[in-house]
């Protein structure tokens, strides 16, 4: 059984590790890579509280010039984390935050968020055992067993006393019925007041119109539970610092077309992450431009991130949480780059910071193309669009598609994806797995239909 906190003390110690680490990126990176197979095939009770942290930085996920500029993003997330451990202890509210939405305007109030979903990722860093402990309570107590394992990780963690008690719930009416009924469950638990951000169907100017009106609700909502006014000037400041942050990811995301490509997916990835964990930090805009500017010399030079580029892959859905070193992997063993994927990649538009009417029609645009967000609500066409765009602007040879066990909307467009598939004459893989649960289907068993498929369709 699980301590109290003891699931973000785990996480702390793993970001502890990864910094350590880091101090001596190549060496480190070179010692990890010749013990590999001691640690990356199999968890052991040796390596399972060092794993996370090996395959990060010495199992290659990230190339040692790399490591450097993660070293700012690892401490403000780090820092993130013990102040929401210690918000009521410090009279702070605490506002949980559904992962497809933002916090910009939470940090303008003076309160801090939590995302309770992307810390679930990073609670697989905790071994194996613990999400499964978490999801099995969230069953125990009637969450149905075919509901997305990532919330619920998060009633079971809260269940299990392993997050902190939230002063406030900011939830979303997309991207799927799942999270729709999960963040009832967890406001009925925590009794605590819920804003629901209802996203329109379509993206035009009334769909924008309307999504606007909503953030003047939740900005009267939070004034009215916290008995104080928003500080504009500070969320300036904090769009300022995300515009800079989205003007970086968004240009290694377009240099990312190049052949060969300059740039792991897995380093577009983890600095989503660190963003929507982070939001507004300065350190998270230093960490991405100091990546921006590592790909750009990369870009320039015509090198890729790999010696030989063999297949361009892209990526559907969500990658796992339990086995983000499967694009390492696939470079190291087949040359296979994932170009572009369902969340990494960056498409955020500038927000507008002349005004305090500007910043929240910005904000309420700019929440329409956050990942996932702008995919998983209005028409299936949000999604094969996008699809059919990355095809092209990418030059793929193949479609990994990552099927996550709950989700009931990546499984309905299933057929549509590969007739679409088809039409282009990319060859597809349709993985049945789970992004958080890795009891459905293991790295081993997930690594051998890969291998399958590439040598299959004849591109291994």
């Amino acid at each position: 059984m699980l301590k109290p906190l003891e699931y973000l003390e785990l996480i702390q110690r793993r970001l502890w590790l990864i910094k350590v680490m880091s101090l001596f990126p190549r060496l480190t990176w070179l010692g990890m890579q010749l013990t590999r197979p001691l640690y990356v095939d199999h968890e052991t009770w040796l390596n399972r509280t060092l794993r996370y942290g090996m395959m990060t930085l010495g199992a290659g996920k990230l190339p040692p010039e790399e490591v450097k500029a993660y070293i700012e993003g690892f401490n403000a997330m780090s820092k993130n984390f013990k102040r929401a451990m210690n918000a009521r202890r410090d009279g702070v509210p605490l506002v949980w935050v559904q992962w497809i939405l933002s916090s910009e305007i939470i940090a303008a109030f003076g309160a801090r968020a939590l995302n309770a979903e992307l810390l679930n990722v990073f609670g697989n860093v905790a071994g194996w055992e613990a999400p499964p402990k978490l999801i099995a309570e969230a069953e125990a107590i009637g969450v149905p067993v075919e509901y997305c394992s990532a919330l619920k990780l998060s009633i079971g963690a809260y269940i299990l006393g392993q997050t902190p008690e939230p002063d406030l719930i900011i939830r979303a009416s997309q991207p799927c019925d799942t999270s729709i009924s999960s963040y009832q469950i967890m406001e009925y638990l925590t009794g605590a007041p819920s804003f629901t951000f209802d996203a329109p169907y379509w993206k035009d100017e009334a769909s924008f119109d309307y999504y606007e009106k909503v953030m003047w609700d939740f900005i009267a909502f939070m004034e009215h539970h916290l008995k104080r006014s928003i500080d504009w000037e500070k969320l300036r400041e904090i769009l300022t610092t995300v515009n800079e942050f989205n003007f970086y990811l968004h240009e290694v995301t377009e240099m990312m077309r190049a052949t060969p490509c300059p740039c792991s997916m897995i380093t577009l990835l983890m600095q989503w992450v660190m963003r929507e964990i982070t939001i507004g930090d300065p350190a998270i805009t230093a960490s991405a431009k100091a990546i921006y500017e590592i790909v750009r010399r990369r870009y320039e030079k015509g090198e890729g991130i790999v010696r030989k580029e063999k297949i361009r892959v892209i990526w559907w859905n969500p990658p796992f949480a339990f086995f983000t070193y499967v694009f390492k992997w696939m470079e190291h063993t087949f040359g296979a780059v994932v170009v572009n994927d369902f969340i990494g990649q960056c498409q955020m538009p500038q927000i507008d910071t002349s005004s305090n009417e500007a910043m929240v029609r910005g904000l309420a645009e700019s929440h329409l193309y956050l990942a996932m967000g702008r995919q998983c609500h209005g028409p299936v066409e949000f999604i094969t669009d996008e699809l059919k765009r990355a095809f092209e602007a990418y030059s793929a040879d193949c479609i990994i598609f990552a099927g996550h066990n709950g989700c009931q909307h990546g499984w309905a467009v299933g057929r549509i994806f590969k007739d679409i598939c088809k039409k282009a004459k990319l060859p597809v893989l349709i993985l049945n797995a789970d992004i958080m649960d890795q009891r459905h289907m293991p790295e081993k068993e997930i690594m051998r239909e890969i291998t399958e498929f590439f040598r299959s369709t004849g591109l291994a």
